[in-house]
């Protein structure tokens, strides 16, 4: 299709292909896109975006996360899967989200953070026809802080990154991604409703105090879209402004 968004024209100077392409597992999720990137470096796909679903619930872990962080048998007990991401950054618990990822060869004078905030433009001014006022981090946070509580730096929703989108701020849209040459992917959680902080049941050796203190803490930073508008706020829902807002 042709690009007629302001921030997508940036990334998409030519046509791209929207894809929805709905709930798969995590390793097919992950290779969905690892194969694109493939095929996107080679000139033999047009570039994309696409949103998709997780069935049944995955933990991705990011690409140098050590996978002992996460307790397998706890997993396997709630039918959860665990799979590891191509980008970086730390743990997500795929739980009611819509995921979003996009793979470009970037363009000439624009760099990976360029890309990063021109693609959490578009998300945000489609997200906010579902009647919410969203907004952006504006300042960079200290992932080495953070990083330090063992117990709080598993998830990727423990903290934001400058340019990530929250309400009232709570982080809304957790983000990742990883450069491939000149080719670029990136994706994200978009939380429609709750169930990604359960992850917190999920990190190994964590106390019954551990687990608490990270639910709270995941509880007072991050937020849902369905938060966010006062209303339910389906998979569909969210696919069908991400269209329309092409």
């Amino acid at each position: 299709m042709i690009t007629n968004n302001e921030n997508l024209i940036k990334l998409f100077p030519g046509e791209f292909e929207f894809i929805d392409s709905g709930f798969s597992t995590g390793l097919e999720n992950m290779r969905f896109d690892s194969e694109r990137v493939t095929l996107c470096s080679k000139g033999l796909v047009m570039p994309m975006l696409r949103v998709y679903g997780w069935s049944p619930w995955a933990v991705s872990l990011g690409a140098n996360q050590n996978e002992d962080e996460i307790n397998h048998d706890e997993a396997q007990k709630r039918n959860i899967d665990i799979v590891r991401r191509p980008t970086g950054g730390r743990a997500v618990l795929h739980a009611d989200e819509l995921t979003y990822s996009v793979v470009l060869n970037l363009p000439n004078g624009m760099a990976a953070h360029d890309a990063y905030r021109e693609i959490h433009l578009f998300l945000m001014s489609a997200l906010e026809k579902l009647g919410c006022e969203l907004g952006f981090v504006k300042s960079k946070p200290d992932f080495r802080s953070l990083y330090k509580k063992d117990d709080l730096a598993v998830s990727c929703f423990a903290s934001s990154a400058r340019y990530e989108i929250e309400w009232e701020g709570r982080k809304v849209v957790g983000s990742a991604q990883r450069l491939f040459g000149k080719t670029l992917l990136q994706h994200g959680s978009i939380l429609l409703g709750s169930g990604h902080e359960q992850l917190a049941y999920l990190i190994s050796n964590s106390t019954p105090e551990q687990t608490e203190k990270i639910l709270q803490f995941t509880d007072s930073h991050s937020a849902t879209l369905t938060q966010a508008c006062g209303k339910q706020v389906t998979y569909q829902d969210c696919s069908d402004v991400i269209n329309d807002n092409i």
